[in-house]
């Protein structure tokens, strides 16, 4: 199963400036910026319009920079963090489901299967007439023991 993070209020408190996060990621301001113009990292505004970073945007930013220095594409790595995130969001779904699944199995008692014995092949009576069957069927039913 997926390990679940649990995220404080303060790594998701914006702090940050564009200037501080890129000093803190090693990088330039303007890529910050880019980031932003294509949508792969959406930072916090303040009232007068000036991006925030949080923890919580810098540790995706240090990803995505990851990921650019193996060569791939802004647009391209905007889809994979779209990507990841849904795979986030469908393992959370599943392990609830799980969740809901054993905490059933806990709540209800399990069903013992019995063996039930085979059924024996029908032989068709071949050796005997009609009359034999009919007198064979009156003695099970009358209750007599007795030979065919």
């Amino acid at each position: 199963m997926a390990r679940a993070m649990v995220l404080t209020e303060e790594e998701h408190r914006p702090r940050y400036s564009v200037g501080q996060a890129a000093q803190i990621l090693r990088t330039r301001p303007r890529f910050l910026h880019r980031l932003d113009a294509y949508e792969v990292v959406r930072p916090s505004r303040t009232a007068g319009g000036h991006r925030r970073y949080s923890h919580h945007e810098l540790g995706r930013i240090r990803r995505v920079i990851q990921l650019a220095q193996e060569g791939i594409t802004l647009v391209a790595i905007r889809h994979i963090v779209v990507l990841e995130r849904r795979v986030r969001e469908l393992e959370a779904q599943r392990d609830a489901a799980w969740e809901r699944l054993t905490e059933r199995d806990y709540r209800q008692p399990r069903m013992r299967r019995e063996r039930v014995p085979p059924i024996p092949p029908i032989v068709p009576p071949q050796s005997r007439g009609p009359d034999q069957v009919k007198a064979q069927v009156r003695r099970a039913r009358d209750g007599e023991d007795g030979p065919d």
